[in-house]
């Protein structure tokens, strides 16, 4: 009698198209991956370089290559891969990139620990020829939601998913985001299910020119400036059209507006902390503190205008009820009509 073998519980999905420089190198990062029990599904998609010998090269078992005669496109393709995958974790991989020896072995665990967790990151090191730096985005579901707000903090490629949940809910990449498809997906997975980042590196992220950051980058900017607004309306913020300004100038301390965008950026800072605080479980204090800072230096910027600024900034909780410091030296700055540069 033949005994059966399980299946391996990850899948490693890796598209490749035209990779070829990088390819070998992010290949052996998985393979020599300290949890070995994994298959890894490559599709090559349409490459017109060597990167399809290059996979076909290694002689591993644990390696299935897929390929498709023309090039579909990264969406078309990550999709076509979730379809295929019957495992019960997702890893993603990029073929610039290179995995930790732990990744897939801590993410497991992680996964295995949190049944209510259906997406997993972690943080990741930026790196080029010249320079690299540790990114650590925020790792608890809560801070993750809020910080989705303002950006994705989530590195495409180190995600693990759980298939169930991917399955259960339809989720799939939207091809109407295209460059910041990563971006809408977590933005939909957090209405579902839980998501964590591990507060270890566990990707090498080689920043190079044909990077989609790069490449796309005013692409990229318009796709994430749609899906903020979507997330911000899930979580019941209800942004106006001139919101998404505001909200960039504030948190930039770049207020660029009259007395009207003042009283509208104030409204929008405190339907922001009730949201923050209430939906998405931020410190009360920390945050509060955080926006007494943004709405002293958004008023500050039209200290010239005078005391009707400084009437303006005690309208607000963080304002009248903030460090008294800054209440001070914004009231100076009214009276003397000198306004932050």
């Amino acid at each position: 009698m033949t005994t059966q073998v399980p299946a391996p519980r990850i899948t490693v999905l890796l598209p490749v198209y035209n990779g070829e420089i990088y390819l070998r190198e992010a290949l052996e990062s998985i393979l020599i991956q300290t949890y070995a029990d994994f298959s890894l599904l490559a599709i090559d998609d349409g490459s017109t370089d060597s990167s399809l010998e290059i996979l076909r090269s290694i002689k591993d078992p644990r390696i299935s290559v897929k390929v498709n005669p023309t090039n579909k496109g990264l969406i078309r393709t990550l999709n076509e891969g979730l379809d295929l995958i019957q495992s019960e974790y997702i890893a993603r991989m990029d073929a610039d990139d290179i995995a930790t020896p732990y990744r897939l072995e801590e993410q497991l665990a992680f996964m295995d620990a949190h049944p209510d967790v259906g997406l997993c990151g972690g943080y990741y090191e930026r790196f080029t020829d010249t320079e690299s730096i540790v990114v650590r985005p925020p790792t608890t579901h809560e801070d993750i939601s809020y910080a989705l707000i303002f950006d994705n903090v989530m590195a495409h490629n180190t995600v693990m998913f759980r298939r169930s949940v991917l399955e259960h809910y339809r989720l799939r990449y939207d091809p109407a985001f295209a460059h910041a498809e990563d971006y809408e997906l977590w933005v939909r997975f957090a209405r579902y299910s839980r998501l964590a980042n591990l507060p270890r590196v566990l990707v090498r992220y080689r920043f190079h020119p044909a990077n989609t950051s790069s490449r796309f980058r005013q692409e990229q900017q318009i796709a994430a400036a749609k899906i903020r607004h979507i997330h911000r309306t899930h979580l019941g913020l209800e942004p106006q059209a001139a919101d998404a300004v505001l909200h960039r100038q504030l948190f930039d301390m770049r207020f660029e507006g009259g007395l009207p965008e003042l009283k509208a950026a104030g409204i929008w800072l405190a339907k922001l902390y009730r949201v923050g605080v209430r939906r998405c479980r931020q410190h009360p204090l920390k945050t509060f503190l955080e926006f007494n800072r943004l709405w002293y230096s958004a008023c500050g910027r039209l200290a010239d205008q005078g005391l009707q600024v400084f009437v303006q900034f005690l309208r607000q909780p963080f304002g009248i009820l903030g460090n008294p410091a800054y209440t001070l030296k914004l009231a100076y700055r009214c009276w003397k009509r000198i306004k932050i540069a």
